[in-house]
């Protein structure tokens, strides 16, 4: 039952017109900076924060200044971290679920970013074709599938700047990113291991 659920969850994440579930406020607190979230049933990590995350924030590296990109923002909290932690990037963030978007852009307010940061509706790259960024970062959605995470890694040179650089969280597969990782980057590196989480470096 658990495992079925799981699955129903996922798939309506994944669509584009979820239902509309009741939002909760929360706070967390990540390398001293403090992030106030409405989150929601619908979207990934409804209790708060998710570990591989967290993980990725504690251990993220961000341009002295320049653009990013949040692929697949959920309810926001990688680009408005980002947007706290360094007010001078300029914060892309993207998702394919309307309801993310909506939460995101709630978000951005809710902790006073929105004027350093762009909510796109993108499904990997496809609302950037012309756009490079300094540097992107993801948690990318295993349950959806390798496809869509080999597509995460194989686009993202085309959308960096010369050593621009991809840093992603993985709950699994580490070495099978690495491996991907190799044919389309210049250094691919791993930066931290914990509780089965992988942060990696690819830099272009």
């Amino acid at each position: 039952m658990e495992e079925k659920n799981g699955r129903e969850q996922m798939s309506h994440y994944f669509s584009r017109k979820p239902g509309l579930r009741e939002k909760t406020l929360i706070t967390e607190v990540i390398g001293g900076i403090s992030v106030k979230l409405y989150v929601s049933g619908s979207i990934f990590s409804k209790k708060g924060v998710d570990q591989g995350t967290r993980l990725l924030l504690e251990n993220i590296i961000l341009p002295e200044r320049g653009v990013v990109l949040d692929l697949g923002t959920g309810y926001g909290i990688i680009g408005i971290f980002i947007a706290l932690k360094n007010p001078n990037l300029h914060v892309y963030m993207s998702d394919v679920n309307e309801l993310a978007l909506k939460l995101a852009r709630i978000n951005t307010l809710l902790n006073n970013v929105n004027d350093r940061t762009t909510i796109v509706f993108s499904d990997v790259y496809s609302g950037f074709k012309d756009k490079v960024f300094n540097a992107i970062y993801t948690n990318p959605p295993l349950s959806s599938g390798w496809r869509v995470v080999e597509n995460i890694i194989k686009e993202a040179p085309q959308h960096l700047v010369n050593n621009g650089f991809l840093q992603a969280v993985f709950a699994k597969g580490e070495s099978k990113a690495v491996d991907i990782g190799r044919d389309y980057f210049r250094e691919v590196k791993i930066l931290k291991r914990k509780k089965g989480y992988s942060i990696i470096l690819f830099t272009k």
